[in-house]
């Protein structure tokens, strides 16, 4: 069989979620993306360069993109998300793909940021034998694990107060800046964060059609941004499951507004409007070593790990 291996485009996405979508029913990983999801993260990368796409005669068989950091710090890390079709699995194309994505990380990371160490990394789900067993062949390692949780949004709910003298609002644009300002403040010292610029910011969340501000509230103390909860909607888990699923993307409070319970009840809250508002399920991903105690917030709220995500990563030698 032999492959012609080119740059994607934006012609390329149907055929892109059709294979993505016909590996999910073979993998489970319970990721669910449509062509319009596709379209959003398509044009947020530069597909000539960070994109790769191997044809056996006239069909898509395996797609790759990266997602490089605009803005990091210490290290720079590139995400390699890739998809081999459950057809053309176990011929070696997995693993070129991986290292060919690689090399064009490599070449992004030269013309970006130079001085810095690259790593490349791969999330894998941690059931997905064969996609462990592909990157730990070629030298990557574990180097952190995410847990996704789920709770159902029945009568059951925990109830948690907002502790006196915080207010609760809608997200709105008015906010947007100071949002993302605190917001980059509060992740600061994760494992793998970076700041996100206004760029960014827009990217993820006031120019995405996932967002929803309707269901995204803040706790303002004294009117300024104390705790946030942003969350996302994805219509096709949806339409492929029949549950319709409040995802939340981001979580935090303020620095100085913390161990008071902002977070608890601003979840709490968010939740309980989301069930008001039909949803049927919330869902949200979670580092397994954060520090701030994130996890303990979720289960005391009901949430329960359904899966784990691993973050492989390979540290690339630069070429002189």
């Amino acid at each position: 069989m032999e492959l012609v291996w080119r740059p994607l485009t934006t012609a390329d996405i149907p055929e892109v979620a059709a294979l993505y979508n016909a590996a999910e029913a073979v993998d489970d990983t319970g990721e669910l993306l449509s062509e319009e999801d596709f379209t959003e993260s398509f044009g947020r990368i530069g597909l000539p360069t960070a994109s790769l796409g191997a044809v056996a005669g006239t069909r898509l068989v395996a797609y790759g993109l990266l997602a490089p950091r605009a803005q990091p710090v210490g290290t720079h890390r590139i995400r390699l998300d890739g998809v081999v079709h459950p057809a053309f699995r176990r011929r070696g194309i997995g693993r070129s793909l991986v290292l060919q994505l690689a090399e064009l990380a490599r070449a992004l990371h030269t013309s970006a940021h130079p001085d810095l160490p690259l790593v490349v990394s791969a999330m894998v789900e941690s059931r997905s034998a064969g996609h462990v067993a592909l990157v730990s062949g070629l030298g990557f390692t574990a180097d952190r694990h995410f847990h996704e949780l789920e709770v159902a949004l029945g009568e059951s709910l925990a109830q948690v107060p907002i502790p006196a003298g915080y207010e609760v609002v809608p997200y709105s644009a008015d906010h947007s800046e100071e949002v993302r300002l605190v917001c980059n403040a509060a992740f600061a010292r994760h494992w793998g964060s970076t700041d996100r610029s206004p760029r960014e910011w827009a990217e993820s969340f006031t120019d995405s059609a996932r967002f929803v501000p309707e269901s995204s509230f803040l706790a303002l103390f004294e009117g300024a941004v104390a705790g946030f909860v942003l969350a996302r909607h994805y219509p096709v888990v949806e339409e492929m499951t029949g549950v319709r699923e409040l995802w939340i993307g981001d979580v935090g409070t303020a620095e100085e507004h913390r161990g008071r319970g902002v977070a608890s009840g601003l979840l709490s809250w968010t939740l309980a409007q989301g069930r008001a508002r039909g949803f049927h399920r919330a869902g949200l991903s979670v580092d397994s070593a954060n520090s701030d105690g994130a996890l303990g917030v979720y289960e005391r709220a009901g949430f329960g790990v359904v899966r784990t995500w691993v973050d492989y990563g390979l540290p690339v030698d630069r070429q002189e």
